[in-house]
């Protein structure tokens, strides 16, 4: 059978573009795994019991240096604050958004070891629910379109945060290049760390550099790999509701006649699908309905599992996410020279995520609600009574919208986008006016 499949395959190859297997699912999870890997997370990977304990020790070694660093930068903060002057105002501006990166990347980390068995369970539950072989029209577009939106996130998510590495790290090396080719320099670093000694001593300066820049590709890197796989679970999930969707709608068939049209979809359904008899046909409806509820609960538990995990970073994030993009924004506009981009690239890259988590809670409301809009539209009054009743049952759980929430305070979601744009307008423009006067 799989010798005939290849072979009918490659004698027709436009049948290749509807056919799925679990490497297009496993391809999208490569990007985060590789960055978690140079993180110190090893993530579903088999490994020795030795191997498991360095791995161990390099992380919470990374872990430790980037809690001091994060107190070392809250110091500074709390040391410029003495001066008083809206000079050592603008200082502190221009620490808080590395300061409050700093902490998320300790929380998502730290939930990522603490809860490594779910995050595993996640990537292969789902990727046991994944197509296996040639699928219909309705489902090639769903998968391909999906596969379409997570790919260009993650390749636009990882080069926007690369962007945001560069043009941060890069001032402080072109000083010091400067300086070794004779030229005047300014001793720069890239965080304001409070220290108990001069930090432009010589050696010391070329030291506490290293160590800020190993800490500033870490940060971003931890925090890069948790919003990634937080938008590819959701985008997997949303993927199979969508998916559960078009199988309910083929689950009870109606007779074409003048009341049903063969050009309405259920009609379309009903017209090119082989009729069986009424008794194999209860059947049938049974066990798939009995199959669907299996997965539609899955898919609720499933996503429960990412919400336990993500719900009190998300509530951080969110709750700092407006005054990121106030004081980024003020940097970039007061602060930074027109050709300088650090600011700018930080500013882009907190607005992108705080979209893509947004509208990935988004696709997950709108395709849980999609399941109850599916079995409306199945032809449940041409079912047994037992499958009616089987339908009410999960088209009243249907209409209850699956979501991730920020540990339970509000809902993620584009409502969530706007809401935060807005306060971070509001209190922008009230730090432009206070600065222009």
């Amino acid at each position: 059978m799989t010798s005939f499949k290849k072979n009918f395959l490659s004698k027709n190859p436009k049948y290749l573009d509807k056919v799925y297997n679990r490497n297009d699912y496993d391809k999208t999870f490569v990007t985060p795994k590789a960055i978690l890997h140079w993180s110190g997370i090893k993530m579903t990977h088999t490994i020795t019991e030795l191997q498991g304990k360095y791995w161990s020790v390099y992380y919470w070694f990374e872990f430790v240096n980037i809690f001091a660093a994060m107190c070392l930068e809250f110091l500074g903060m709390l040391d410029t604050a003495r001066g008083g002057t809206f000079d050592d105002a603008v200082k502190i501006f221009r620490m808080m958004p590395c300061n409050g990166y700093t902490v998320l990347s300790l929380i998502k980390s730290f939930n990522m070891v603490r809860y490594r068995p779910v995050y595993e369970n996640l990537i292969d539950e789902i990727g046991g629910m994944w197509p296996d072989g040639a699928v219909g029209e309705e489902e090639h577009k769903i998968i391909s379109s999906a596969l379409k939106q997570i790919n260009f996130v993650v390749k636009g998510y990882y080069y926007c945060n690369h962007y945001l590495l560069v043009s941060f790290l890069c001032p402080p090396f072109f000083q010091r290049i400067k300086g070794l080719l004779g030229r005047e320099w300014e001793m720069m670093l890239h965080f304001f760390y409070w220290l108990p000694f001069n930090p432009n001593q010589p050696v010391y300066f070329e030291i506490l550099l290293t160590i800020q820049t190993w800490h500033a590709i870490i940060v971003i890197w931890l925090n890069m790999s948790g919003d990634l796989l937080f938008c590819l679970f959701l985008s997997h999930i949303t993927t199979q509701l969508d998916l559960l969707s078009v199988r309910i709608k083929k689950l009870v068939l109606v007779s074409v006649d003048r009341q049903l049209p063969d050009h309405f979809p259920l009609g379309m359904l009903s017209k090119d699908t082989e009729r069986l008899s009424a008794e194999q046909e209860i059947k049938e409806q049974q066990q798939e309905l009995a199959e669907i509820v299996k997965r539609h609960h899955a898919l609720i538990r499933l996503s429960k599992d990412v919400e336990d995990m993500y719900s009190f970073s998300l509530l951080v994030n969110f709750l700092n996410s407006s005054i990121f993009i106030c004081f980024c924004g003020f940097c970039s506009v007061v602060v930074e020279k027109w050709n300088e981009t650090a600011y700018k690239s930080f500013l882009v890259t907190t607005l992108s995520q705080i979209w893509f988590l947004c509208w990935y809670g988004q696709k997950l409301l709108d395709s849980s609600e999609g399941v109850s809009d599916a079995l409306y539209k199945c032809g449940w009054y041409n079912a047994s009574k037992k499958v009616k009743t089987s339908i009410l049952i999960m088209l009243h759980r249907s209409q209850k919208g699956v979501s991730v929430t920020t540990f339970g305070f509000s809902v993620i979601s584009l409502a969530s986008y706007s809401k935060i744009m807005k306060t971070a307008w509001s209190y922008f423009t009230l730090l432009l006016n206070i600065y222009n006067k």
